[in-house]
């Protein structure tokens, strides 16, 4: 295990100090778990995961052997001012209120240190290659999909550490619909139709629907709307358009509701179960979320910040029942729960709105390519998937949250310009 662990740190020392690129494939295919064949998290020494977890200090380490690590733009710097705050705070929170031990929060810090991706990617920049980047990409997308498709044929033939018994998890669904985004580029401006490309969107929307997160689905399904149909060639919102968006909307939903047995009466009955509170899934939330909620009522404002399960705060929390939900503090399916958790009510407005203010960028006119617009798109998303999904606080939406802001950033500057948008994209 030692043997193996070190030589997983020096391949990725080697590359993220040598080759930026390939250390970036290299880290992406860490998160994907190597495909679904080798799970890095399996790394442990002494009870505690040390694999994704080195990766990242690997990151950081990498940072002080480019020369001029320090020089950074000014519109990146403040984000990792932020970013750094954020850890600081929610490590010695728990300590200062004597809930916890320095070590044992700064331990439960693990999942934010994924944020570090992007001071890497800063600093490194000029020797990425973008283009190259955003194909890795798109393999990684259309690779899971595959995954989650050919799971519901026949689960034998699923990577084995994406088997789990009875259906199929890859982990990181969102790259899937970050490669959604990255197509739409493609299909709006392509000058010749291509069915590849269509087949190729299809493929990776039955994934995306297939990984079972109603929330990424939706989102997914009417950011690519957006941006495909509701913005014009020119990137500006059409009133044409928007105006024979909403009526074919309402034309095509009229039908289905007439024309699909029992779906009105279905829908009805579903919206009526969620206002009356008996929803099976939002009940099941509350229940895991009770003692949460307790909690945070106590500490409103600030929060509580990392809170590991072995520390003394947690033996002071009664926990009614043993739902492998309910064994940590922290919670990957509410994540704004989990935010008020680690930040309280005035640390989660001030990170939603800082994350809002950088992340949606793409939008300004200053700003506004067909790249910027895609990724600020995919990533404001997140505002509404993270009520079900923590995807503002978990790998899984912190590392395609991170790549995205990067090729929104980076989609300004002349060399990524001619790499990705000319006459025809190319992405």
């Amino acid at each position: 295990m030692i043997i193996a662990l070190l030589f997983f740190y020096a391949i990725a020392l080697i590359l993220a100090v040598k080759h930026p690129n390939y250390f970036l494939v290299y880290y992406l295919l860490a998160t994907t778990k190597f495909l679904g064949f080798i799970d890095p998290s399996s790394f442990i020494i002494g009870g505690v995961e040390i694999g994704y977890f080195g990766l990242n200090i690997i990151a950081i380490i990498s940072v002080f052997f480019q020369k001029g690590w320090y020089i950074m733009p000014k519109k990146t710097q403040w984000f990792i001012y932020f970013i750094l705050l954020m850890l600081a705070y929610g490590i010695i929170k728990p300590f200062l209120d004597n809930n916890s031990s320095l070590y044992l929060s700064f331990m439960a810090s693990k999942e934010t240190w994924f944020y570090f991706l992007f001071l890497y990617m800063i600093v490194y920049r000029d020797r990425i290659d973008n283009k190259q980047l955003l194909g890795f990409i798109k393999f990684i997308g259309i690779y899971l999909s595959l995954i989650y498709i050919i799971g519901k044929i026949s689960l034998q033939f699923v990577p084995p550490v994406y088997y789990n018994e009875s259906y199929v998890r890859t982990f990181f669904p969102t790259y899937i619909s970050l490669t959604i985004f990255i197509y739409a580029i493609k299909i709006k401006f392509e000058t010749i139709r291509s069915m590849k490309d269509r087949v190729t969107i299809l493929l990776l929307f039955l994934g995306v629907f297939f990984a079972a997160h109603l929330s990424l689905t939706i989102m997914t399904f009417i950011g690519f709307i957006l941006y495909k149909y509701v913005y014009d060639k020119r990137l500006e919102l059409n009133k044409y358009i928007v105006s024979r968006f909403i009526f074919i909307t309402f034309i095509i939903t009229s039908i289905a509701l007439i024309s699909i047995s029992g779906l009105y009466e279905k829908i009805v009955v579903n919206v009526e179960a969620i206002i009356t509170g008996e929803d099976t899934s939002l009940n099941a939330r509350d229940i895991y979320n009770e003692f949460r909620w307790e909690a945070i009522n106590k500490q409103k404002n600030l929060g509580y910040g990392f809170i590991h399960q072995s520390s003394s705060f947690m033996k002071e929390i009664k926990i009614s029942g043993s739902n492998r939900f309910m064994e940590r503090f922290t919670v990957i399916d509410s994540g704004y729960v989990d935010l008020l958790i680690k930040f309280g009510y005035i640390g989660t407005i001030l990170l939603i709105l800082v994350l809002i203010i950088y992340y949606s960028r793409g939008f300004l006119k200053s700003y506004k390519n067909p790249l910027s617009l895609a990724m600020s798109i995919y990533l404001m998303q997140y505002v509404f998937i993270n009520y079900t999904w923590s995807v503002f606080t978990f790998a899984h939406g912190i590392v395609p949250g991170v790549i995205a802001f990067h090729f929104l950033l980076s989609s300004n500057e002349d060399s990524i310009e001619k790499q990705v948008i000319t006459n025809n994209i190319i992405i």
